[in-house]
């Protein structure tokens, strides 16, 4: 069947720190390469560069940023009722941008779907009580009655899917995991050279990602400092990643000083391209304690470049410690005990396990396997109008 929708991907936050800008890129990126029309829609401000072949538009917020509500983008897609088909694929559901496509879609009666991405994750509402106050008032005055008419959802885990039940009573919800570029990163690997090199000679621990309370590094810092005296080599932890939220940034350096792991634990800032693949190869192990994950693409990139990977179950992550992964729950004693584990296993033991989650990322999680299941999710929703 021949293709004519236009996929439009409407987003509040395109900056290359958040994980979401990733999956978009991806997905993007992906449908272009099959001859889908592809437009990424976002808010002005620190945005990064869409992918080769996709259009991507921003939208400066009204109201001085204030719920991000985009100033253009309701005429914008007004004019649209006027070209060929197209499908709304909102992402994230706490901005004006989600809010007024779900209206629009209604009204112009285009096929729309609505990707949360974790963000009703009960982690997410349990913190800081004025703020989950705030967010349930919205949800329930404004957020739900727009999205209630949405034809369908998408889940990145089944985990996920069971959350959003709770949410959207009888809409219909389709599991597709988040995958990986294994192309793009054989070709970083190609182009490293012997100018990569890590900012240390010992074997470490890595650590990519935001520097926020959900990625739970204030935990990965108390057990990898209470682990280390009973190690049999000495090991680091490497932490890369933006100070997405400065005060707990500044706790966990404040945290490295109180335990005197100023030698042991350095803090690189964002990486990205041919450093962070670097930092990636050299590794003996990368862990992710995230208190509440949709898979995480970060864990994917370590596992398809041959890295074990230590992350928690509430990633969502299926058979990953069948196939020589390590799962635990967010709690230092746990995680300690895991990166004693860790910090023992021989050479081979490590490569071995490194190799089965490289096939498992291969079989279940490369753009090969997933990408089809959008193609078919997408032509479904079609379907229906």
């Amino acid at each position: 069947m021949k293709v004519t929708n236009h996929v439009f991907h409407l987003t509040d936050d395109f900056s290359p720190h958040s994980g979401v800008t990733g999956m978009i890129s991806q997905l993007s990126r992906y449908l272009s390469g099959q001859g889908w029309p592809v437009t990424i829609l976002t808010t002005e401000g620190e945005v990064s560069p869409g992918p080769l072949g996709v259009n991507l538009i921003k939208f400066p917020p009204r109201l001085g940023g204030v719920w991000q509500f985009p100033k253009g983008l309701r005429s914008y897609l007004d004019q649209l009722r006027q070209g060929p088909r197209r499908i709304f694929h909102l992402h994230g559901i706490w901005m004006g941008v989600q809010w007024l496509a779900a209206r629009e879609a209604l009204r112009q009666g285009t096929p729309a779907l609505l990707s949360p991405h974790g963000m009703l994750n009960s982690w997410h509402l349990q913190q800081l009580s004025f703020k989950k106050l705030k967010k349930l008032i919205y949800w329930h005055t404004v957020a739900y009655p727009a999205f209630r008419h949405l034809p369908m959802l998408h889940a990145v885990t089944p985990w996920e899917r069971d959350e959003l039940v709770r949410y959207f009573p009888g809409q219909v919800i389709e599991v597709i995991p988040n995958a990986i570029d294994l192309e793009e990163l054989a070709a970083l690997l190609a182009n490293l050279g012997d100018d990569a090199a890590v900012p240390v000679e010992e074997p470490y621990l890595l650590f990519l990602g935001r520097l926020h309370p959900v990625k739970g590094v204030d935990l990965l810092i108390k057990a990898f400092a209470k682990c280390l005296p009973g190690t049999k080599r000495k090991f680091r932890l490497l932490i890369a990643g933006p100070d997405s939220d400065p005060a707990y940034s500044g706790e966990l350096k404040s945290l490295v000083r109180q335990l005197g792991m100023e030698e042991e634990i350095t803090f690189l800032g964002p990486v990205f391209g041919r450093e962070k693949v670097a930092l990636y190869r050299q590794a003996w192990a990368f862990c992710a304690p995230s208190q509440t994950e949709v898979i995480g693409l970060v864990n994917l990139e370590a596992a398809a470049l041959g890295l074990p990977v230590i992350t928690t179950h509430e990633t969502g992550l299926g058979n990953w410690e069948e196939e020589g992964g390590v799962l635990v729950h967010p709690r230092v004693e746990e995680l300690s005990r895991a990166l004693q584990g860790v910090f023992s296993w021989s050479e081979s033991e490590r490569q071995d396990r490194g190799h089965r989650l490289r096939q498992l990322v291969e079989r279940r999680y490369s753009w090969q396997v997933v990408g089809p299941q959008w193609l078919e999710l997408y032509s479904q929703l079609e379907s229906q109008y």
